[in-house]
C-alpha cells in the first residue's frame, strides 16, 4: 500500500531500527519497501539510499540508488547493497569505502562482509593518500581485511607510485592498525665517505605475542654485507633481549661481529636475577658501526650475573663482573678490575620509640685482574644517626665505623693481610626561610642556608690497592657527603666545614621555576689521603655553584660552575639553554673540564611548515678543533608517505678520523612502519626530538 507523506518506522526491536523515507509499500508486516530520500539508523550504522527493503523473515536488508554506508569501522557509496542482519554478513557492489582506524580509502568492484570484523574486497584498489593526491596506491584482485588480527591480505598486488606499476606482489600483508605484525619496515640508504653507499633493508618477525625479531641485512659497498638481529621476549618468569651482528669486513678482511645479551628473570623464594653479556670481535667495531641500535663507544665492555634478594628484611646482591677490553691503547693494568664475586648486605632499622636510625652496609668483594695486585676485600659500614626535621629546619648528626679487611696477593711490599678501621663523625643541619616574593604573582620564595661538618682522621691507606676507588668530581653535591673517595680502598681525612644556601622561587602551584645554590667547604687541615702521590693542601673548596632557572614550561636554563679561587679559574662549567615543545626542539650548550674537554653544542628541531620539519645539531671540540657531531637534515610528512634526509659527520674517539654519511629513509603509511635508524640517530643526537613520523 503506497503512502505518499514522509514516513518514520522504529522497529521495536532491542536494537533500535529509525528509517525516514517518502515512501513505504508493505505487502504484509514482514516485507518493507522504502524509497525517496531514504535514511536508516541502528546503532552506530547508518544508511541513506533511493530504495531501500526490508524482508524481517529472512533478517536481510537490500539498498540501492545513490546509496552510501557507514558504521564505526568504515564508510562507503556503493551501487547496491544487502545486508543480513542476524550475521552481520553483507555484499557491496561498485563500492567506494574508508577506513578510519588508519586513513585508508579505496574503490573495489565487489565487498564481501563476512562478519563485523572481516571484509573481502575484488579488483581492489587502495591508497592512505587524501583524495585528490594519489601518490601511492595498492591494487589487488583480491584483498581480505581481518579486523580481529589487526591485518590485511592482498592477492597479484601491484604498487604504483603516480599510476606508474613499480612492484608486483603475488602475496602480502600489512597492518591495517597500530598492532605489532610481520613485514618489511622502511629501508634507510645512507653514503659514507668510508663505508660507501649503505642499504638497510629491516624485516620485523612477529614470531608470537611474547617474542619477536627484527632482522636488518645492511649492504656496505665497501665493507659486504653485514647481517643483524635483534631478538625480545617476554614470559611469565623471564624477559629479555638478544642483539647479534655479523660481517665479514672487505676493508679490514677479518670476520666481525658483536653480540648484546640482557636478561631479567624471577627465580621464585624471592630471588630476582639479571644477566648482561657483551662482546665484540675487535676494539673498533663500536667505532666503525656506533649507528647500531644500542651501541656506544666506550673503552671496556661490561659482562655480569648479578642475584638479588630480600632474606628477613636484608637486601641482599651477588654480582658477578668482568669487562672486555676495546681500547686496546689501555695498559691491561688500567682496566676495571672483575668482581668473582661481590656479595652485599644492607638494611635500615629505625627505633619506633626514639629517634636514632641505623643504616647498616656490609660488602665482601673478590677483585681479579691480569699483572695485578688481586684480592679479597671485606668491608662493613653501619651508620648510626638521630635525624630531627621539621617543615622549617633539620637537623641530622650522624656516626659511621668504617672497618676494612684486605687478604691480598701479589702485593709488592708483601704486606698481604691489611686491617683499616675509621670512624667518620659529621652533621648535617639547615634552615628553611619563606617570604611573599609577589604577592600578586601569588609567588613564594625560599631561603635555605646549610652548614656540613665532618670529621674523618688520617690513616696511611699507601699501602692498601685501589680496586675501585677514584676521587669524586667536585659539585655542589660533593660538599656535603661524608667520603670524597668513591669505593671502599680510600677514606678521605678532613677536618671540614661545609657552607651552602639556595634560594627557590614557587609559583602560585607550589611548583619551583627557579632555583639558585652556591656553596664552599673549609679545611682546618691538609687532607693527605689520596689516589696518587699528590695530596690536597688547600684551605678551602673550589666555589660551587648551580642555577635552574623556568621562565614558562618549555624553557629551561641551566648553570653550574666550579670555580678555583686560587687558582683564579673555572676548573668546570655546565651552561644549557634549551626549548621543548612536542613540535620543537631547542639546545645550546657549553661544558669544561680542565685540561680534559671543552665542547659547544647548537642543537634545534623546527616544523617549518605543516608537512616540513627541519633538525640540525653542531657539537664541536674546541680543544681538539674538530666535530664531535654535526646533523643536518630536512623530514616531510603528507597525509600517506613520508621521507627523511640527514647528513652526518662524527669524529673517532682520538679525533683523528672523520666520517660523513648522508642518510636517506622513505615511508609509505599503511604499508610500512618506519625503520629506527635515523630516528635512533636523532633521539640519541638531539634532546628533545620526537619523530614527526
Amino acid at each position: 500500500m503506497p503512502v505518499v507523506s514522509r514516513q518514520q518506522v522504529i522497529d521495536p526491536a532491542s536494537v533500535v531500527t529509525l528509517i525516514n523515507a517518502d515512501q513505504l509499500f508493505s505487502e504484509n508486516a514482514d516485507f518493507l519497501q522504502f524509497s525517496g530520500d531514504v535514511s536508516l539508523v541502528r546503532g552506530n550504522q547508518q544508511l541513506s539510499a533511493d530504495l531501500l527493503q526490508l524482508d524481517k523473515t529472512a533478517g536481510t536488508m537490500s539498498a540501492s540508488g545513490n546509496l552510501s554506508f557507514s558504521d564505526s569501522l568504515l564508510s562507503l557509496n556503493a551501487a547496491q547493497i544487502t545486508l543480513n542482519d542476524s550475521s552481520s554478513s553483507g555484499e557491496f557492489e561498485q563500492t567506494e569505502f574508508m577506513l578510519f582506524e588508519n586513513h585508508l580509502r579505496g574503490s573495489a568492484g565487489r565487498i564481501l562482509q563476512q562478519d563485523s570484523y572481516h571484509q573481502e574486497l575484488f579488483d581492489v584498489s587502495y591508497t592512505t593518500c587524501d583524495p585528490g593526491q594519489d601518490i601511492w596506491s595498492l591494487n589487488a584482485s583480491r584483498l581480505r581485511l581481518d579486523h580481529q588480527d589487526g591485518r590485511g591480505t592482498a592477492y597479484h598486488a601491484v604498487f604504483r607510485l603516480y599510476d606508474i606499476p613499480v612492484f608486483y606482489f603475488p602475496w602480502m600483508q600489512f597492518p591495517i592498525d597500530n598492532r605489532r605484525m610481520s613485514g618489511l619496515l622502511a629501508p634507510t640508504i645512507s653514503l659514507s665517505n668510508i663505508d660507501g653507499t649503505v642499504l638497510a633493508l629491516p624485516f620485523y618477525w612477529n614470531q608470537a605475542e611474547n617474542y619477536d625479531m627484527t632482522i636488518t641485512p645492511i649492504n656496505y659497498s665497501s665493507r659486504g654485507l653485514q647481517l643483524n638481529t635483534e631478538n625480545r621476549y617476554l614470559f611469565q618468569q623471564h624477559s629479555g633481549q638478544l642483539q647479534l651482528s655479523w660481517l665479514d669486513d672487505d676493508i679490514s678482511g677479518e670476520t666481525r661481529w658483536y653480540q648484546d645479551w640482557q636478561h631479567q628473570a624471577d627465580l621464585g623464594l624471592g630471588i630476582q636475577s639479571s644477566i648482561l653479556l657483551k662482546r665484540t670481535s675487535d676494539s673498533e667495531f663500536l667505532e666503525d658501526f656506533d649507528k647500531l641500535e644500542g651501541i656506544e663507544q666506550v673503552d671496556y665492555l661490561k659482562s655480569a650475573l648479578k642475584f638479588t634478594a630480600t632474606p628477613a628484611g636484608w637486601s641482599a646482591t651477588m654480582l658477578f663482573e668482568e669487562y672486555q677490553t676495546i681500547n686496546l691503547d689501555r695498559p691491561a693494568t688500567a682496566a676495571p678490575y672483575k668482581r668473582l664475586p661481590s656479595i652485599n648486605l644492607e638494611r635500615s632499622f629505625q627505633s619506633d620509640t626514639s629517634l636514632w636510625h641505623l643504616d647498616w652496609a656490609n660488602e665482601w668483594v673478590s677483585f681479579e685482574r691480569e699483572s695485578s695486585i688481586t684480592g679479597d676485600r671485606l668491608h662493613i659500614a653501619p651508620i648510626i644517626s638521630f635525624p630531627v626535621e621539621d617543615s622549617w629546619y633539620f637537623f641530622k648528626p650522624a656516626l659511621q665505623l668504617d672497618y676494612t679487611h684486605y687478604s691480598l696477593d701479589n702485593n709488592t711490599n708483601d704486606e698481604n693481610t691489611i686491617d683499616r678501621s675509621l670512624p667518620l663523625l659529621s652533621m648535617d643541619s639547615g634552615l628553611i626561610f619563606e617570604r611573599v616574593a609577589s604577592q600578586h604573582r601569588n609567588w613564594l620564595q625560599t631561603l635555605e642556608p646549610r652548614l656540613y661538618l665532618l670529621y674523618v682522621p688520617y690513616e696511611d691507606q699507601s699501602a692498601i690497592p685501589k680496586f675501585d676507588s677514584a676521587l669524586l668530581a667536585e659539585n655542589y653535591s660533593s660538599l656535603f657527603v661524608n667520603n670524597r673517595f668513591s669505593g671502599a680502598d680510600r677514606v678521605g681525612d678532613t677536618q671540614q666545614l661545609s657552607l651552602g644556601i639556595t634560594t627557590r622561587l614557587l609559583d602560585k602551584s607550589n611548583l619551583e621555576f627557579f632555583s639558585a645554590s652556591v656553596g664552599q667547604a673549609y679545611y682546618a687541615e691538609e687532607r693527605r689521603v689520596s689516589t696518587g702521590t699528590k695530596t690536597d693542601s688547600r684551605e678551602k673548596s673550589s666555589l660551587m655553584t648551580v642555577i635552574n632557572y623556568r621562565p614558562e614550561p618549555s624553557w629551561t636554563i641551566q648553570l653550574a660552575s666550579v670555580y678555583d679561587q686560587l687558582e683564579k679559574e673555572s676548573t668546570q662549567t655546565d651552561i644549557a639553554l634549551r626549548r621543548h615543545t612536542p613540535t620543537s626542539a631547542f639546545n645550546l650548550e657549553y661544558h669544561f673540564r680542565k685540561d680534559q674537554l671543552e665542547q659547544s653544542t647548537l642543537s634545534f628541531v623546527y616544523p617549518v611548515t605543516h608537512n616540513w620539519t627541519a633538525f640540525a645539531k653542531r657539537q664541536y671540540s674546541i680543544k681538539h678543533e674538530k666535530p664531535v657531531q654535526n646533523l643536518a637534515g630536512l623530514a616531510y610528512e603528507s597525509c600517506c608517505w613520508g621521507f627523511k634526509v640527514l647528513y652526518e659527520e662524527s669524529a673517532d674517539s682520538d679525533f683523528l678520523e672523520v666520517d660523513r654519511s648522508i642518510n636517506v629513509q622513505l615511508t609509505f603509511k599503511g604499508l610500512s612502519n618506519a625503520g629506527k635508524d635515523i630516528n635512533s640517530i636523532l633521539e640519541n643526537g638531539i634532546l628533545g626530538y620526537q619523530a614527526p613520523f
